[in-house]
């Protein structure tokens, strides 16, 4: 048996603009799975932390509604001078 991991996944995606509402009401429909924080609202640019456990469930969502929210992942790049960046 595999042990549920105690913190959040966390992952960024853009998607598009008009569907960040769509895609934070499906998750709180699954209560508790996840959260929907928009960091770019202009460029749809979303972070989403996930419930330990919950990180199957969320893909399957994210799968069956991809091309309805015009999904892409987004990977952020540590600023520069920021802390573990080296510089």
């Amino acid at each position: 048996m595999q042990s549920i991991p105690k913190e959040c996944t966390v992952e960024h995606y853009i998607i598009a603009p008009s569907e960040i509402h769509f895609l934070r009401f499906t998750l709180e429909a699954y209560e508790g799975i996840g959260v929907v924080t928009t960091l770019d609202p202009k460029l749809g640019l979303i972070r989403l932390s996930i419930a330990p456990g919950c990180e199957e469930v969320v893909r399957l969502i994210l799968e069956a509604e991809g091309e309805r929210l015009r999904l892409r992942t987004f990977t952020p790049e540590v600023a520069c001078g920021a802390p573990g960046s080296g510089g």
